[in-house]
């Protein structure tokens, strides 16, 4: 039987999921790589990553796949950024041996310090839900973007997550049509969805199905 969750532990849970913090947030950013790894590969090979490409990743989480992704094409330079200190030095220390070809930031949520066209991929899976105001991020993803450069938003369906006893608690929801709604208002063009479904270990240890989307757009 699942263990009911007070509310005080349900806020924990989806304050660590936000932002992983400390003891708990490297757990948490363990549990986090495990549980996306599969949506993650999906983003990584949907990128089509083309030698010598400049890479951002928000919300990198500890890394754990960075090392899958510098493997598809030749000399890459991969950015992540992160508004958790704690996910940033965990991150730092699984990619040590590729340290001229990766770089982390932290960042605030609400805006990205990087030079106008800075990157020509740019990708991030599970963290549209954190997203304060998603309309303006998208337009500060856009500008970073050069022209034709490609964003990658990966994230799971709301149905799937409206189980989840914690999305109460600071997350926003969104299904495809949502999500590529808010790409147009952006001004991202030839935006295409692709739809997976997987299956994952849910908290009680029962393999449940996970539909997700990779939604692809150009800037």
């Amino acid at each position: 039987m699942e263990h009911q969750h007070s509310e005080e532990e349900l806020k924990s849970i989806a304050k660590q999921l936000s932002c992983p913090e400390g003891e708990h947030g490297i757990k948490t950013g363990e549990m986090m790589h495990a549980s996306n790894l599969g949506m993650t590969s999906s983003a990584i090979d949907a990128l089509n990553l083309q030698n010598n490409n400049t890479i951002l990743e928000i919300g990198h989480g500890n890394g754990g796949h960075i090392t899958q992704l510098l493997s598809k094409a030749e000399n890459l330079k991969y950015y992540g950024a992160d508004i958790s200190e704690t996910i940033i030095a965990e991150a730092k220390k699984n990619t040590a041996e590729f340290i001229n070809q990766v770089s982390f930031q932290l960042i605030n949520g609400t805006d990205l310090s990087f030079s106008d066209k800075q990157f020509d991929k740019i990708f991030t899976v599970n963290t549209i839900y954190f997203w304060n105001n998603p309309l303006e991020y998208l337009k500060e993803v856009k500008r970073i973007l050069v022209d034709e450069g490609q964003l990658l938003l990966c994230f799971a369906d709301k149905t799937y997550l409206q189980k989840r006893p914690y999305i109460k608690y600071g997350f926003k929801l969104y299904d495809d049509y949502e999500a590529t709604e808010l790409l147009r208002k952006a001004g991202f063009k030839n935006i295409k969805t692709i739809k997976k479904t997987e299956q994952i270990n849910n908290t009680s240890g029962f393999m449940v199905d996970r539909d997700y989307y990779i939604i692809s757009a150009i800037a």
